[in-house]
């Protein structure tokens, strides 16, 4: 309230305090300021009929306080009474709103000097009061000159730019422009002022929305359209413009009001992200039928041969890449074959790439088959079949820890994604269980299989490591490599008389994740052995073979594996040879065709998921079907982790296709 003897005035502090920008304490600290501050919208409006409030600072949030409806609510009976609007940000909306509702002044909360601007504001809109009484002097009181000084600093000062249109001149020519539409367009008043705003357009603005303007004039209605605009040196910006007609005594539209907003920031941002969704729609256009085309050629391949050259084939003259070519890795030679080629890559079949060098491309060849992650090179034209100009991916061909091939894909550099990398890695790794599959499936069909027994003596090797730590010998009961977990389970026996003793010694391994010891009798145990990994298993995997006995004493790892040719026999001894300090080779024969027990076995194994294979190896070997049980369904439940309903569904479901394959004819 003001007073003679104070000379204080009443200010209402609607909502929130901002964190930026003038708060009710802040202007409380003007001692003729007297604040109140209400925060609750309805507890607000009824506040303003006071006879003590004289002016009303009102707090906008997007998400909170909406000011600007408190000001059109103000407005309905308090047509003159001062309001400072404050708003925590400002579009085109909140000013055009603001101007119609007469507010008294507009000050961003993060504009420099924002408090003092407020308080600038509140002493020079309300005056000092007479003597003979209170009595509130509203802005129409002010002279004419004054009044009109007051509006104009207003729209001055908006954040945002405005302009005012002359409705009753045909060329509707601007007869006042704020300072923020000169920042935004470079247009100094005596350019702007008496001309149509045309002159912001040029030959990229949409002919459309413009239309869309005239007709919102002719229906003498507000517009919104966000056009593209030609600053005064040339260069382009997004405007989001809007109109608003004003009206006369007689209901006739005298003026134009306009606000621009310069949007070319979040403009750029929504036209980056839908490049973005148009990019990933046309690479899965591009790459759907390459993924089932591949899906298909492996499924159709029945060995090693049909898929490297059908994998080539499609990915080296398809639509989608320049050119392909499909390497055979030999880790005993360190080179890569180059087997099929195709596309613009033609040329390169038949070459043979030593790793032992040091260009860039052979380092990049190196390190994806050693760390066995996809690549690109960018000046790949070193490598062979690669074109100047062309970049090329390198993806390993893998299955599990095992690499058996480089495919290369050259292509064009704008045709080059991030996201087609991991495709192709998806692909490298689908290419190389497929190459594992019929690996494995040939050493189980041929005619003539080789049994290889070797010994290996290496403080390295787990199994003889922890023999010889705890005084005991192990036997390879089943090892199994789940395509659904990480890592490599083996189940050995050992006739040790304290097999927890075991379990905790095994723990104390780097490589070892967990170790549980599965049945325990008073002649032997049946320990698990949870492996990071496994070298050896990488080893014998790599060149389909299978392990038919293993035993680990505190010196040395017997073993005795089948292979399917002299040429994988002699593979796996160099194998072993490179990842083991002694090897030596104590057995070497060729087994008769009729192995008939064999190729059942591996055959069933086939049609096992992996989880029922390894309920039925676990429940064998730890003495479930026996009677009395050695160990029960509840144990080996835990043993995979899992409920013992579910194991038990496991089981059945591995008896089911084992007693089927049994009677089938």
């Amino acid at each position: 309230m003001t007073s003679t003897d104070t000379q204080t005035i009443g200010v209402l502090f609607a909502g929130e305090d901002p964190e930026t920008g003038p708060t009710a304490g802040s202007l409380a600290d003007d001692d003729r300021l007297e604040v109140t501050q209400v925060r609750d919208f309805v507890a607000a409006r009824d506040r303003v009929d006071d006879p003590d409030i004289d002016c009303v600072v009102a707090v906008h949030v997007a998400d909170g306080f909406d000011g600007v409806a408190f000001l059109e609510a103000v407005r309905q009976t308090h047509a003159e009474l001062p309001v400072v609007l404050v708003p925590t940000a400002v579009d085109g909306e909140v000013a055009r709103r603001a101007v119609e509702a007469d507010a008294t002044g507009l000050v961003p909360s993060f504009a420099a000097d924002a408090t003092e601007t407020v308080v600038e504001r509140l002493h020079s809109t309300v005056p000092t009061y007479a003597a003979e009484g209170d009595t509130r002097m509203p802005i129409s009181d002010l002279t004419v000159e004054a009044e009109r000084r007051l509006k104009e600093q207003a729209l001055d000062e908006a954040p945002i730019g405005i302009t005012i249109s002359d409705a009753e001149n045909p060329e509707e020519p601007v007869i006042y422009m704020n300072d923020s539409f000169e920042d935004i367009t470079g247009y100094p008043a005596e350019e702007v002022v008496g001309a149509n705003h045309r002159f912001l357009q040029g030959p990229g603005t949409d002919e459309e929305k413009v239309a869309a303007f005239g007709e919102a004039i002719g229906e003498r209605r507000d517009a919104e359209v966000v056009l593209r605009n030609y600053r005064r040196d040339g260069s382009l910006f997004w405007n989001q413009v809007t109109i608003s007609p004003i009206f006369d005594e007689n209901g006739d539209v005298s003026h134009y009001v306009g606000f621009q907003m310069d949007v070319t920031e979040r403009r750029e941002a929504q036209q980056d992200l839908q490049a973005e969704r148009e990019s990933l729609d046309r690479l899965l256009d591009r790459v759907n039928g390459l993924v089932n085309d591949v899906t298909s050629a492996l499924v159709r391949a029945d060995n090693r041969e049909e898929i490297e050259g059908s994998i080539a084939e499609r990915v080296g003259t398809g639509s989608e890449y320049a050119g392909a070519w499909l390497g055979r890795y030999d880790a005993t030679e360190n080179t890569v074959e180059v087997r099929e080629a195709t596309g613009d890559c033609e040329g390169a079949g038949g070459t043979t790439l030593s790793l032992d060098g040091d260009s860039a491309c052979v380092v990049a060849l190196r390190e994806v088959l050693e760390k066995r992650e996809a690549t690109t090179v960018d000046e790949a034209e070193a490598l062979p079949g690669v074109r100047d100009g062309e970049r090329c991916v390198l993806v390993p061909l893998t299955y599990r820890s095992t690499t058996y091939g480089v495919l290369a894909v050259a292509t064009e550099e704008r045709l080059l994604d991030d996201r087609e990398q991991v495709l192709l890695r998806s692909l490298g790794r689908t290419v190389g269980a497929s190459i594992n599959d019929v690996l494995t499936r040939r050493t189980i069909a041929t005619d003539t299989v080789l049994n290889i027994g070797v010994e290996l003596s290496d403080d390295d090797i787990f199994l003889v490591d922890l023999a010889a730590a705890v005084d005991t010998t192990f036997e390879q009961e089943a090892t199994i490599a789940d395509s659904q977990e990480p890592g490599v389970l083996t189940l050995v026996s050992t006739p040790h008389d304290d097999a927890e003793a075991v379990v905790e010694a095994a723990r104390a391994y780097d490589d070892v994740l967990d170790a549980e010891v599965i049945v325990s009798t008073d002649d032997e145990s049946v320990v698990q052995f949870s492996l990071e990994n496994s070298p050896l298993v990488d080893v014998l995997s790599e060149f389909g073979s299978r392990v038919r006995s293993m035993r680990a004493d505190g010196s040395t790892l017997e073993l005795e594996v089948r292979v399917g040719t002299e040429g994988a026999a002699r593979r796996v001894l160099s194998a072993l040879r490179e990842t083991y300090e002694d090897v030596e080779l104590v057995a070497y024969h060729e087994d008769d065709p009729e192995q008939t027990p064999h190729g059942f076995r591996e055959e069933l194994r086939s049609e096992l998921t992996d989880r029922q294979l390894t309920a039925l190896q676990k429940a064998y070997v730890s003495g479930y079907f026996e009677w009395p049980r050695r160990a029960e369904g509840k144990q080996l439940a835990e043993s995979m982790d899992i409920v013992p309903s579910t194991y038990h569904q496991h089981l059945q479901a591995a008896k089911q296709k084992l007693v089927g394959a049994f009677f089938e004819e």
